[in-house]
């Protein structure tokens, strides 16, 4: 059962570690009139933060602690963390649209112009969607471990028994463990920083909460179910083409590490190479939650690459 005091108060253990003091901002979207949530860190050039699936806002809190000269924005998406849910999940038909017209409804609540958009997996996909789709409203671009839907990804393989019939249901329903977290984060690919205890408790503690105080994972195996099926996986109807990377006009980074399951350094520099303006760095020993392997070199590059004039 969702016990939203509870999730804050993990929040403000981690925000506190992180050394942030977000403030946090409610946006209603106007076409489908739910309430979004905002953590807003630090000050200067405006980013837009968004997270994957299952996942939530706060995921940034140590890699927003540390970029500084930006004003990060990070964006519960909704049925995420305590964001309201979409009146029905996004499925095969209609979830690029739906994530496009989120970022530009975010930026439009926020009386922004333009700004630059952080991702990651689904996240990374959305920025993706939003910056070809509205060049007009994204500046630069930066993906934090390989985004979902792009050539040559692999998704996740506990994305495949969620869609599952019966098994699907009966994963999200148990309350998770301190080591349900550290293996999820292992098939996540981060398992050279748990094994050298990089990723702070008070981290693995919030991934605890949102699994646990939170709809989050019921909500996006909903979403997943919904977005293809156990057979044949993804819908491929749902895939960045050519035609659709070729459209992102805004410089644009890829950052994989060698240990991220759904696409490492082929698929990353394979990605980079079918932009206009692609960039790709990798790290080694890296997973797919990329920044929380080393959020104080994340964030550096973020700085840099975001604030670059060049």
């Amino acid at each position: 059962m969702a016990d939203p005091d509870r999730y804050r108060e993990h929040e403000r253990r981690l925000f506190a570690d992180a050394g942030i003091a977000p403030a946090e901002r409610q946006v209603t979207l106007p076409r489908s009139g739910v309430t979004a949530r905002l953590l807003v860190v630090g000050d200067g050039e405006p980013a837009l933060f968004l997270h994957g699936g299952p996942n939530a806002a706060a995921t940034w809190s140590y890699l927003a602690g540390a970029t500084p000269g930006v004003r990060c924005l990070l964006l519960d998406r909704p049925g995420t963390g305590l964001s309201e849910p979409f009146p029905a999940a996004p499925d095969a038909t209609n979830l690029g649209s739906v994530l496009e017209e989120l970022v530009v409804e975010v930026l439009d609540a926020l009386a922004i112009e333009q700004a630059h958009l952080v991702g990651s997996s689904l996240g990374g996909y959305a920025a993706l969607r939003a910056a070809a789709a509205r060049p007009d409203r994204v500046q630069r671009v930066v993906l934090l471990g390989c985004p979902a839907l792009v050539p040559g990804w692999t998704p996740p393989g506990f994305f495949r028994l969620l869609r599952t019939p019966v098994l699907g249901r009966i994963l999200v329903a148990p309350p998770p463990t301190a080591g349900s977290v550290r293996m999820s984060l292992r098939q996540m690919g981060q398992q050279a920083s748990l094994a050298a205890g990089a990723i702070p408790a008070p981290m693995l503690e919030w991934i605890r909460s949102w699994q646990r105080d939170t709809d989050t994972f019921r909500n996006d195996a909903e979403m997943i179910r919904r977005c293809g099926t156990w057979r044949d996986g993804f819908d491929d109807r749902l895939d960045l083409t050519d035609r659709a990377l070729r459209a992102v006009k805004a410089p644009t980074l890829v950052v994989v590490g060698t240990d991220d399951p759904v696409g490492a350094e082929p698929v990353g520099r394979d990605l980079a190479a079918r932009l206009p303006e692609g960039h790709v760095e990798v790290w080694p020993d890296a997973g797919h939650l990329i920044w929380l392997d080393d959020p104080v070199r994340a964030g550096a590059l973020v700085s840099s690459f975001l604030t670059s004039e060049s």
